[in-house]
């Protein structure tokens, strides 16, 4: 079976095709963080003067512009560390306790199985005897073959 690579390293992380829109979503996100602090202070703007309001937009906006693409990224590192984390617990969970509990119920089924055809088997040597005690019985000729032999 040929296998080809995954596009994403686990189910939380970003395709290759979507990391683009990906940061552009980021970009767009923290350029409106951005805006919407500046609008705020200037909007409530008490200063005197441009220089003292672009030196209190700048120290309002400079922690978003900066601390929003980190925290995105963190989460996204976070979700991926969540999404590894649930695939090693599904996979020691699974090979812990569901694999030996799938093949004990097998092999059961398989002896139940096996108990069944014995017991079948059992059953068409008995009917075939006892036609045949019959016939004997009756003095009639008995020429069916035993059972498995057809």
């Amino acid at each position: 079976m040929n296998e080809q690579r995954p596009e994403r390293e686990s189910v939380w992380s970003i395709g290759r095709k979507w990391l683009p829109w990906y940061l552009l979503l980021v970009l767009l996100l923290t350029t409106g963080w951005t805006a919407f602090t500046a609008w705020r202070v200037i909007s409530n703007s008490e200063q005197n003067g441009v220089a003292e309001l672009a030196n209190t937009v700048v120290r309002d906006t400079a922690a978003g512009v900066v601390l929003f693409p980190i925290y995105a990224l963190l989460a996204l590192t976070l979700l991926d560390f969540a999404g590894g984390a649930a695939v090693v617990t599904y996979r020691f969970l699974s090979d812990r306790f569901l694999k030996p509990l799938h093949e004990k119920l097998r092999e059961e089924g398989r002896e139940e199985g096996r108990e069944e055809g014995r017991e079948e088997r059992q059953r068409q040597w008995d009917d075939w005897n006892q036609r045949r005690l019959d016939a004997e019985r009756n003095g009639q000729p008995f020429d069916e073959p035993p059972p498995g032999s057809q």
